[in-house]
């Protein structure tokens, strides 16, 4: 049916289209059926600009009385209902009254086709496509775009992200690469182009093979997977050229970043420090191999681990030979206990006699209750596996006992007694630590990479509720808390927090994070207890004066580690 026929007498039939003879039923059925069957509404108007055709869905978009869809009404009053309903134009050329807006819509409805978008009060997206045939006659489909409205919202945000993210890797210092669940890399910053002498654009999809030697390749990747695989980070020393420089040790510390199914491995490389060395350590899971991957300090050099304790917690003797050489050569008293009836009796001992332990190193394949007891005496901790002793443990206790705490006074001795009991454990603090509230994995990246460079040690929270039990269990130095988390935002966690404060006499600065310079989120974060504000995107210079602005302490704190 490409056109319909002259316009009848005064006589309506009642399905909507003029005239009462079967084909007017017929042509009115049809339409209607069209109309469901493509998810649209129609208009079908004469040379006379009145209704001859409105389908039964036309009334899902104009919630008007039924008189404005019977056939014989004007237009005009059709769309003057429409706007009377919430009908308008968005952007800079919206019409200002109702008088300039229906003199539009009728001037549209005589182009030869046009179409048209319209946003109601109730944030519902119409499009309004018209064509006018030869004769005179009009047609009108009206189709609910909200949904398609809502992905091009959504494509244009992530794509926004995606540049800020690229934006941020590009002014990172250090050379950063991003893979995906298959290892393939997904993303590089300039800096690492500019040290592998590679494009972005070739290094891009594909693997690590195609940018290091052989060997170099399969550690990195070998790391990786590890990393993807049990999400724990690694620091891994290895022998590398940059900038087509001799080789020389490269310090790489890979993490995992994302959600389930949606995992990334994050890779950043940085020089080795001048009190850090490379040597040898034993692992005893590899045949007797030594190891090179873990950096470790050379206790000549460092003094700061001198009369820190740390206990072993693992039935391993393979595991418990490797860890133990590796804290002597860190310079910490350790010992070991192999199950969790020897680590109660051991902490109820020390808890008697004022032993303070620092840290305890816990075997993962040990049974759960071990971290019950050591939690139940607040002794900082760490989690390892055997794969880890030769790639993190050095990294974790140093970033543990010097980052995190004071030097003790040194003493001869912590060989346990049952002499006289002197004031029990107290639970250690993090002076300068800082705790990030994030849940987008790729903010999560930026502060990490930005944290790293500036020298701060730094945990991250995905949940309103983890940030609240980590700040409980970490005593930092200062909070970074994004306000849009999930379960409890941020205003409600640093409100938790404040009340949580009133049992102690330490009160933790709180900075919110904000995407966008809204007057109300500032008045809200000041409301829930805040100290300042900081927006996004994030950069390292604003990152380090929030920090040094709030706690002039920290960065002193940091810079010993």
């Amino acid at each position: 049916m490409s056109e319909f026929p002259p316009v009848p007498g005064e006589n309506r039939g009642h399905n909507g289209i003029a005239g009462e003879t079967s084909d007017s039923f017929l042509q009115a059925a049809m339409l209607d059926a069209v109309s469901e069957a493509l998810n649209a509404a129609f208009l079908v108007y004469d040379r006379n600009d009145q209704l001859i055709f409105a389908s039964r869905a036309v009334r899902n978009f104009v919630p008007a009385p039924s008189s404005f869809f019977e056939p014989g009404t004007r237009l005009r009053d059709f769309l003057a209902g429409a706007y009377d309903n919430g009908w308008r134009d968005q952007g800079e050329n919206a019409a200002q009254s109702r008088d300039e807006w229906l003199s539009r819509q009728i001037s549209a409805h005589w182009k030869e086709r046009s179409e048209q978008q319209f946003c109601d009060d109730s944030r519902r997206w119409t499009r309004y496509s018209k064509r006018r045939l030869p004769s005179g006659y009009g047609i009108c489909v009206i189709t609910d775009i909200t949904e398609q409205k809502k992905r091009e919202d959504q494509w244009r945000a992530d794509l926004e992200r995606v540049q800020l993210t690229e934006e941020i890797l590009d002014n990172l210092a250090h050379p950063v690469f991003v893979q995906d669940r298959s290892l393939q890399l997904v993303a590089v910053n300039k800096v690492f182009c500019a040290a592998m002498a590679v494009g972005a654009d070739n290094a891009l999809g594909g693997s690590l093979n195609a940018i290091f030697e052989a060997e170099l390749a399969t550690t990195l990747t070998n790391v990786s997977r590890h990393v993807l695989d049990t999400g724990m980070s690694s620091s891994v020393t290895l022998n590398m050229r940059l900038y087509g420089d001799p080789s020389r040790p490269i310090l790489t510390h890979v993490q995992r970043v994302g959600k389930p199914g949606r995992y990334f491995v994050v890779a950043s490389l940085g020089e080795v420090g001048s009190m850090a060395t490379t040597v040898e350590i034993d692992t005893g899971l590899t045949g007797g191999t030594p190891s090179k991957l873990s950096p470790v300090v050379d206790p000549k050099l460092d003094q700061r681990l001198r009369g820190r304790k740390a206990l072993l917690v693992t039935s391993d003797r393979e595991f418990e030979a490797a860890a133990l050489n590796t804290l002597e050569i860190l310079g910490l008293d350790s010992c070991c206990v192999r199950n969790d009836d020897e680590l109660d009796a051991f902490l109820n001992v020390a808890l008697s006699v004022g032993v303070a332990i620092d840290l305890a190193i816990v075997d993962v394949q040990m049974d759960v209750r071990c971290l019950e007891l050591i939690q139940t005496v607040d002794v900082d901790y760490i989690t390892m596996d055997g794969y880890q002793l030769s790639t993190e443990l050095a990294f974790t206790v140093l970033d543990r006992l010097t980052a995190l705490q004071a030097a003790p006074s040194p003493v001869d001795d912590w060989e346990i007694t049952t002499e006289e009991s002197v004031e029990p454990l107290k639970p250690s603090t993090s002076p300068s630590l800082v705790l990030v509230a994030e849940d987008n994995e790729i903010n999560q990246i930026v502060f990490a990479q930005i944290l790293e460079g500036l020298g701060y040690a730094y945990r991250i929270a995905a949940t309103g509720e983890e940030v609240v039990r980590l700040w409980q269990e970490l005593a930092p130095a200062i909070v970074l808390m994004d306000v849009t988390l999930p379960d409890i935002n941020g205003f409600d966690a640093a409100r938790r927090i404040r009340e949580l404060e009133h049992a102690t006499l330490i009160t933790t600065p709180i900075i919110g994070v904000l995407s966008q310079a809204f007057e109300r989120d500032r008045e809200g974060c000041y409301s829930a207890g805040m100290n300042d504000v900081i927006l996004k995107p994030l950069s390292p210079d604003i990152i380090d004066a929030a920090l040094t602005r709030l706690v002039p302490s920290i960065a002193k704190l940091a810079s010993l580690a």
